[in-house]
């Protein structure tokens, strides 16, 4: 299956060196380690749990709850 959507994410310089290295350890592309990090990510428990911050003033996390 192709993806269909395409999302463009701005790192740290030791983030993506860090990306680089797992991508080349595992004879896989940047953009295959970073989708499977999301895929993993989404899946798992955790992700409930995460509070991630969505635009500035809005009041709200990522999940709907207060900023604390």
């Amino acid at each position: 299956m192709a993806a269909k959507n395409r999302v463009t994410v701005n790192l740290e310089d030791e983030e993506y060196e860090a990306l680089v290295d797992v991508a080349t350890r595992a004879d896989r592309s940047i953009a295959w380690v970073g989708r499977q990090a999301i895929v993993e990510f989404l899946a798992s428990k955790e992700r409930k749990e995460v509070p991630l911050l969505a635009a500035a003033g809005t009041g709200t996390s990522f999940l709907g709850k207060p900023k604390e």
